[in-house]
């Protein structure tokens, strides 16, 4: 019979399919694409951090995963010695095995302790929580009390970051209450694996939640390109849709109701129709006042703060792009990159940040931004880090412009931009030769993991990544001149 371990058990409660295929079609699994992989380096950074709190522990991490024998033992020894803390602890029984992150003995109690990178405890946390606890028990070593160490959003950086910024959630009422559900479960599991037939199991929301698939594409490829999964916003009605047997966003019935973008989304499909409400379109961008600033930022948002006086996830600006362009059609380029090494040395690249930008701005014209409410906020936090400036700051939240509604409210839609309102969705409709194909960075997650990792090296160690990001940016406000100059060819 085959062994599971937690992670795989969550797996096989989100779907049979997905735990089936991890032992006998393992040739279909898709490698981990970068943003997977960078949520596993998140979590082990995590990890190792939180073993701060619980210091000068044993660790009991497998030198070989394929061989959990010393670690098993050394768990049991370790126990048995009266070893406070064990890292890593690791325990098996009943066909099933577990790590657990932190092993703690406090006033003759024994904490289980599962150490998470969200900010909150999730439904996915209680399932492999229970599992851990039933090899847990029926290894012998039943918890007394069961914890997820989650990070605490509202903890604010002040010098070196302390074990605070965690938060102790106890769950222990809910995964004794789980056991029945575990014991069931892993049963049906176990059984079900040792079949070599495929089981049977339809398309459904489990297949995202929690977690995304590897599987996806063996699963899905009788979905078209352009399915009724890919309406904008539509929620349920993809599936409704699906349920009813239809599958293409061009094969949904005249009579089925669709919301005014979906419905250029499949008048986009059959007819190839671009669309322009040209007095919407005009009742937006001829409110602006020139010069106008075609402005961006470039945030990290790093779950371990980097920068005294912000929290966990905080969006924090590092860079910015200025295009400006006056009434007799000008144009201008301003940029601010932080220095990496500000962030550690005692400098403050925001203060840097918002002196250039004093330098930048004159007091009057728009700003204008794609999706504003990013660009404001921003603004905001800076004006609440440097009341001095809030002044100036504030006139340029009230000075900012939204150039974003004009496609997502579908005033503009070109078939190209499919199920999107973004700028590189509009790109290839309007000026097809100007694209981010020749970039080293071509968007913004890419950016912002690159930077915080040039914080974390205290300095760009990676050649020419300075210039990379610079051109990243300085690519984002010149396609939104592009298409402002674009849509005054519409009005």
């Amino acid at each position: 019979m085959k062994t599971l371990s937690k992670s795989r058990f969550v797996s096989g409660i989100q779907c049979e399919k997905k735990l089936w295929f991890e032992y006998h079609r393992k040739d279909l699994k898709l490698p981990p694409d970068a943003q997977k992989q960078a949520v596993f380096d998140l979590g082990n950074h995590i990890g190792l951090f939180a073993q701060e709190a619980f210091p000068n522990g044993k660790d009991a991490t497998p030198e070989n995963y394929a061989d959990l024998t010393p670690s098993l033992e050394n768990t049991r020894k370790w126990i048995a010695a009266g070893e406070t803390t064990i890292y890593e602890a690791t325990f098996s029984a009943k066909n099933t095995f577990c790590m657990l992150d932190i092993l703690h003995t406090k006033d003759g109690e024994l904490w289980a302790i599962e150490v998470k990178s969200s900010t909150s405890v999730k439904e996915y946390h209680l399932t492999d929580a229970s599992l851990q606890y039933y090899v847990m028990k029926n290894a012998g070593f039943p918890p007394d009390r069961f914890f997820i160490m989650h990070i605490d959003n509202q903890y604010v950086k002040q010098g070196e970051i302390t074990p605070d910024i965690f938060c102790l959630a106890e769950i222990t009422k809910m995964v004794l209450e789980n056991q029945d559900w575990v014991e069931q479960n892993l049963n049906r599991l176990l059984t079900m694996l040792e079949t070599d037939t495929e089981p049977e199991m339809q398309i459904g929301g489990h297949c995202s939640t929690p977690f995304g698939c590897e599987y996806t594409h063996h699963c899905w490829q009788h979905i078209p390109e352009d399915s009724v999964f890919q309406l904008y916003r539509g929620g349920r009605k993809g599936w409704e849709l699906y349920e009813q047997g239809v599958l293409s966003i061009a094969d949904i019935a005249d009579d089925f109701p669709l919301t005014h973008f979906q419905n250029l989304q499949r008048n986009g499909l059959r007819n190839q129709e671009n669309y322009f409400n040209c007095d919407a379109i005009k009742n937006i961008i001829s409110q602006w006042k020139f010069p106008l600033y075609f402005f961006d930022f470039e945030t990290v948002f790093p779950a371990i703060p980097v920068l005294d006086g912000t929290r966990p996830y905080q969006q924090i600006p590092f860079q910015y792009s200025l295009h400006i362009l006056d009434e007799t059609g000008h144009l201008t380029h301003k940029e601010f990159l932080a220095n990496p090494e500000d962030f550690s040395n005692g400098k403050n690249p925001l203060q840097q940040m918002v002196a250039q930008l004093k330098r930048d701005f004159d007091d009057h014209g728009s700003i204008v931004a794609y999706n504003d409410s990013f660009e404001k906020l921003r603004l905001r936090d800076l004006a609440r880090f440097f009341p001095e400036e809030a002044l100036f700051l504030n006139n340029l939240i009230e000075r900012t412009v939204d150039l974003l509604p004009v496609f997502r409210d579908g005033h503009c839609y070109f078939p190209e931009m499919k199920n999107s309102a973004s700028i590189k969705s509009i790109l290839p409709a309007i000026a097809p030769n100007f694209s981010y194909d020749n970039l080293e960075i071509q968007d913004g997650g890419a950016a912002s993991a690159l930077f915080l990792h040039a914080i974390e090296e205290k300095g760009f160690t990676t050649p020419g990544l300075r210039e990379n990001l610079l051109r990243y940016c300085e690519r984002d406000t010149l396609a939104m001149v592009m298409i402002y100059r674009f849509l005054l060819t519409v009005i």
